[in-house]
């Protein structure tokens, strides 16, 4: 363990000089975006608008960054590992529930020279409000990370498999955990294809945009049974350079037969890179091009010692999709990680209409949004 803490302090001080970047720029003529309201709020007289400078360390590769989402395969959610000198790679799972439980479950892997550690997470929340929060640190000598298949063992005990059941082609995961007195044991079955792509964060592999969801956890006497919809993807790929950025927003939206995965990757306060890829239930998947969306934030507010975005509206046309969706944010679940990053869990109202060629559904469902930011100011 003295080991891992020594790791994880060499991780804070390559992070440090990442994450302290600034410079002072005036942009052109840009959309009123959360970024500019929040400057009005704090620098209501003055002209000069605080951005990151990319230009100042070179050129920025995703200036003109346009996902494009691609087939995976199974292996795709295996563990990566990277040739660099550093790297963070982490799978991602949660879900909501029809007792109005919900659930997130995260391995993170940090990983330096060959030496790392393993990060996991497991919150449960309650009518949006979180009841349970369980957080473990591991060498990773404790792990077995399988690179051929989505295997990963924690003290030779399972967390998570996935597998394709080769009579519907589903793809299905396992996720266990078991410490102290608390027990969770889920079963994802997908009910969506995933893809993946490359982002100004790394490469971002969406296993399962959507899955019916099924388990247990047990909190000492106590045994919930949990059935709902849920959600599981993976980053790899992705080293400390991606805290040059300013941060993402992110979220998933579902109607009765379509889910639409959003983000927006900003690379500055003002300047965002935004993405769409609407899945349809048992078939495929359709991108939606930068262009033909708008990610707009309609309230801010001071919470956590900053402001952050507090309510979203997203529309998005082209010729094959046309999304109206507003967003309410119900809860907020603050995290600092490693005093560096600044991360809010959202619990969210979702309600629009989504229209996919010539049939319209409603949209009204609760879902799980985040917010990350890399810089305090």
């Amino acid at each position: 363990m003295k080991k891992t803490i020594v790791i994880m302090a060499v991780f804070l001080l390559l992070s440090s000089h990442v994450m302290g970047i600034y410079a002072y720029n005036t942009p052109s003529s840009l959309k009123k975006t959360y970024f500019e309201k929040r400057n009005d709020i704090l620098f209501p007289q003055s002209g000069i608008v605080q951005l990151i400078d990319h230009k100042a360390q070179g050129e920025n590769k995703f200036d003109d960054f346009a996902f494009s989402p691609e087939d995976i395969e199974l292996q795709d959610d295996a563990f990566h590992g990277a040739d660099t000198l550093h790297f963070i790679e982490w799978w991602y799972f949660d879900a909501v529930f029809n007792n109005n439980y919900s659930i997130q479950a995260g391995l993170h892997i940090f990983s330096m020279i060959n030496q790392g550690f393993a990060y996991l997470t497991i919150n449960l929340y309650k009518d949006n409000k979180l009841t349970l929060n369980e957080k473990r640190l591991y060498p990773l000598s404790d792990l077995y990370l399988s690179k051929d298949m989505p295997l990963i063992m924690i003290d030779g005990k399972q967390f998570m498999m996935g597998y394709i059941d080769t009579i519907t082609g589903n793809w299905i995961y396992n996720i266990s955990f078991e410490t102290g007195d608390t027990l969770l044991d889920l079963h994802f079955i997908g009910c969506t294809e995933g893809w993946k792509g490359t982002t100004p964060a790394g490469w971002w592999g969406v296993i399962l945009p959507r899955a019916e969801v099924n388990g247990k956890i047990t909190v000492g006497n106590r045994e919930i049974e949990l059935e709902g919809v849920g959600y599981h993807d993976h980053n790899w790929d992705v080293t400390l350079s991606v805290a040059l950025n300013f941060g993402w927003i992110w979220g998933k939206i579902n109607s009765n037969n379509y889910t639409m995965t959003w983000s927006n990757i900003l690379t500055t306060w003002f300047l965002a890179n935004p993405l769409i890829v609407v899945n349809e239930k048992n078939n495929g998947y359709v991108n939606v091009e930068p262009e033909n969306i708008n990610i707009t934030v309609e309230d801010i507010r001071f919470k956590d010692g900053m402001l952050i975005p507090y309510a979203f509206s997203i529309d998005a046309h082209n010729e094959n999709v046309s999304l109206d969706v507003d967003i309410k944010v119900l809860e907020t679940h603050y995290v600092s990680i490693m005093g560096m990053i600044n991360y809010w869990r959202y619990h969210v109202n979702c309600t629009g209409l989504i229209t996919v060629g010539s049939k319209t559904e409603v949209i009204d469902e609760k879902n799980v949004v985040e917010f990350v930011r890399f810089r305090f100011y």
